[in-house]
């Protein structure tokens, strides 16, 4: 399983700790307001992904989905992403949140070929958002696409 790693920069810092803080807070202060799971796709009006069929190619590369998050707060969210492949096994992962990523946009899952099978994939996608130091959380839509061999 491949993840995406990115540079900590000191706005980047200051946000994650931030979200940590907020965190941490709404678990100590607020334990009855964290989330149940009671229903399967609750966050799928504010959080989706897509992606169209494509070319599993030879080697290690990146394959491009897109995602789209309108939590009804403004203050931070975070979308953790996971890639599952045929036979549900999990191929690659992926974190995108406030501090540095655009609600709306395109980014990759990474992975290699010779690890990686043909076949149907499914995005499952978990938001989470705050509302003041309370944390919501939930699943989206799973996205489903094809890799298929040349």
């Amino acid at each position: 399983m491949t993840t995406r790693t990115r540079t900590l920069t000191a706005p980047l810092a200051a946000t994650s700790a931030a979200l940590l803080t907020a965190g941490l807070l709404a678990g100590s202060v607020t334990p009855a307001a964290a989330h149940t799971g009671a229903e399967k796709h609750d966050m799928a009006q504010y959080a989706r992904t897509w992606a169209k069929d494509q070319v599993l190619r030879p080697g290690c590369r990146s394959y491009p989905y897109r995602y789209k998050v309108s939590p009804p707060s403004d203050q931070a969210w975070g979308l953790e992403t996971f890639l599952v492949g045929p036979g549900g096994d999990s191929v690659s992962s992926g974190a995108l949140h406030s501090g540095s990523d655009r609600r709306k946009g395109r980014d990759t899952f990474e992975f290699c070929s010779t690890s990686t099978r043909p076949g149907k994939f499914k995005i499952r996608a978990k938001l989470t958002y705050y509302v003041g130091f309370t944390a919501h959380d939930g699943w989206a839509d799973r996205t489903r696409f094809r890799l298929r061999r040349r």
